[in-house]
């Protein structure tokens, strides 16, 4: 009868917790934005008509951010286009998103089922000692708030933030397999202990193939262990050990750590080079960042949240600006309380050790972007789980249950936040509007706008924005050549004292993310229609690749240099070009495929047979085998042995 029961009512809260995901309905028929672009749209390989292997593999590794490149992840992705049979209506990707967001749901509702059960078993939260049957309505509960908190729009209507839903998904399944383990360790049962904990590490791999994040996975588990465990196998063996050898243990932990934390910085401080903040910067502006995070969780002001959040102001000093030293002393305040009220107040001690370990990766040294509202996927339980064990102590203190009416109360502002923000998402000028409201002094939207903006033939607009936003981010050189690029598309060029401010921004300041992805933009419209960009753009180019400090990916400069030379018929200087290009990186084959269209073109048959060998070469062992491309220059080298006519195609 109490299984029937517990299905019963498992079946029927996750209907309920299917319900509250209503909420980002309105968004479904939002657009692609940012990141959606670069990583997605323009991405041929995830664009597949066929379920072979060829096509599938090149489409899970065809990602070139993070050290594995997400393959699980781009993989859901081709698959997502294979049935949606395209990429026009994002509406299929973001239907994708929102299942996995509640299947999420519910393996975070399983997952605190098991974490209540746990603390009930030990007495340690107040509701549960006279009645258990309140176990699945609290982890429901817990699971409903965090589904339906309005910070959870960007890892659901943004469509490239479902790697961070799958990597959540798995480190879910993950930790739900290490508490199972757990329990069977405890009851004697150590096969299938042994085979849970494995299957766990399996799901950890997985999760990381999806995301990072899924990394954390293990010091997740470590802070359940410190809060549900501590008395249990292995700890309680450690009051009986020699003093000798706790010293030797916590000296080896210590060396760890510094080693750890020695590989990391070192790892991450190449990243800064295309960075406007140092390293010791960014840790003390995320000091500011995660308790904003927290006042967003707590106090959800629609006027708050925001796509992009590059108007957070970098922390220079622990002064500047004021609010640094007080929002780090609040952070070691924080940990300080959740390891004093371990014992008695556990759920509020999980809770904030759960948030923080939550943005180890994303919130320290790595030199990523400042903030971004999805990074709290998972870090959002821990703020659910500590409000839930205040209101547990509140009502303990004051003798009266009356304060569970705060989670009711809760659940109704984050789900009609929610559906506000999600009806502001459904179109892309809603979207832009509200976002230049809420965010008048975020660079990042503002050229956002102005892609929106020319879209629509709003020129002078669009021109607007995208001044606005280098004035409000003057070092970023990205924004100026954005302006460029959209002046020859209409004709048109910009004044001579800008293309100066280009040069002298571009021989000194970060190369950014943003210059790369418009420079790769321009080096397609210099090719057709943008003949007034090919002079400056060789200029600024000649500029980036005489820098002191080569650029990152000099292939790219000089690749994209070549096609620059080439659309004004300086032939030589371009193959010469193309050839440094090969050089600085001999698996990159764009620049051999330029070379042997330039080759082919002059009809220079004993050059285009050396580059097709060199192409032949390199295209060995590559991620992204170019097979069909090479057979097509080789074919155009035997027609021109047998004087046949060729029509060159585009074969970038």
């Amino acid at each position: 009868m109490d299984l029937n029961r517990n299905i019963i009512n498992t079946a029927l809260l996750s209907f309920v917790l299917a319900l509250c995901a209503l909420v980002y309905l309105p968004g479904i028929s939002g657009p692609y934005i940012f990141d959606d672009f670069t990583n997605l749209l323009y991405n041929s390989y995830i664009k597949i008509h066929a379920l072979n292997f060829d096509e599938l593999y090149n489409a899970a590794f065809s990602l070139e951010s993070g050290p594995l490149q997400r393959p699980i992840s781009m993989l859901s992705f081709a698959l997502n286009h294979y049935f949606a049979g395209s990429m026009k209506d994002p509406a299929p990707f973001k239907w994708t998103n929102l299942g996995i967001h509640v299947v999420n749901g519910w393996l975070l509702f399983w997952m605190m089922r098991i974490v209540y059960g746990r603390l009930a078993q030990l007495k340690q939260i107040q509701v549960l000692r006279k009645n258990t049957g309140l176990i699945t309505p609290l982890a429901f509960a817990t699971a409903a708030l965090w589904v339906i908190h309005p910070i959870q729009i960007t890892s659901v209507l943004y469509v490239v933030q479902r790697m961070t839903e799958l990597s959540a998904l798995f480190t879910l399944l993950g930790l739900i397999a290490y508490l199972k383990a757990r329990s069977h360790l405890l009851s004697g049962q150590r096969e299938k202990a042994f085979l849970l904990l494995s299957s766990a590490v399996v799901l950890g791999g997985l999760g990381i193939l999806s995301k990072e994040n899924a990394v954390l996975l293990p010091i997740f588990a470590l802070t359940m262990e410190f809060v549900l465990f501590s008395r249990e196998w292995p700890w309680n063996l450690w009051r009986g050990l020699p003093v000798t050898t706790k010293r030797a243990l916590m000296l080896s932990l210590a060396a760890l750590t510094i080693l750890g934390a020695f590989l990391t910085v070192r790892y991450a401080l190449p990243g800064y080079l295309s960075r406007q903040f140092t390293p010791l910067e960014r840790v003390m502006t995320e000091g500011r960042v995660l308790m904003f995070y927290i006042s967003l969780i707590l106090l959800p002001q629609i006027n708050r949240f925001g796509h992009q959040h590059d108007d957070i102001q970098i922390s220079t000093s622990l002064f500047h600006p004021w609010t640094t030293l007080p929002a780090l002393a609040g952070i070691a305040a924080l940990l300080l309380l959740a390891l004093v009220v371990r014992k008695k107040q556990p759920l509020i001690s999980l809770g904030v050790l759960w948030f923080f370990t939550g943005h180890l990766l994303e919130s320290t040294i790595l030199p990523l972007e400042i903030a971004h509202e999805h990074r709290n996927y998972l870090p959002l339980l821990g703020i659910i789980i500590a409000m839930v064990g205040l209101i547990d102590y509140g009502c303990a203190r004051i003798g009266h249950k009356k304060l569970w009416w705060v989670i009711p109360i809760a659940a109704t502002v984050f789900g009609g936040n929610t559906y506000l923000r999600a009806t502001q998402w459904a179109e892309p000028n809603s979207f832009y509007r509200y976002e230049v409201l809420h965010h008048p002094d975020s660079a990042r939207i503002q050229a956002g706008l102005a892609i929106l903006l020319e879209a629509q033939g709003h020129y002078d607009e669009a021109i607007q924005a995208l001044r606005r936003a280098a004035e409000i981010e003057p070092s970023e050189t990205g924004y100026l050549l954005q302006m460029h690029l959209l002046a020859a598309r209409r004709g048109k060029t910009l004044d001579p004292g800008e293309h100066e401010k280009t040069l002298k921004l571009l021989s000194s300041e970060p190369l950014t993310t943003t210059i790369v992805m418009t420079i790769h933009h321009m080096s397609n419209c210099v090719q057709t229609s943008c003949s007034l960009l090919r002079a400056p753009m060789e200029q600024w180019l000649k500029t980036i690749l005489k820098r002191e400090k080569a650029p990152g990916d000099k292939s790219f400069f000089y690749y994209t240099l070549g096609l620059c030379l080439v659309s004004q018929d300086k032939v030589d200087e371009a193959i010469e070009t193309f050839q440094l290009a090969h050089q600085s990186d001999p698996v990159y084959l764009h620049p051999l495929f330029a070379l042997a269209s330039i080759y082919v073109q002059l009809r220079q048959i004993d050059n285009a047979e050396r580059v097709l060998g060199q192409l032949r070469a390199a295209n060995q062992g590559n991620p992204h085998p170019r097979d069909q491309s090479i057979n097509l220059v080789a074919s155009d080298i035997e027609k021109l042995k047998h004087g046949e006519k060729i029509i060159m195609p585009d074969r970038k």
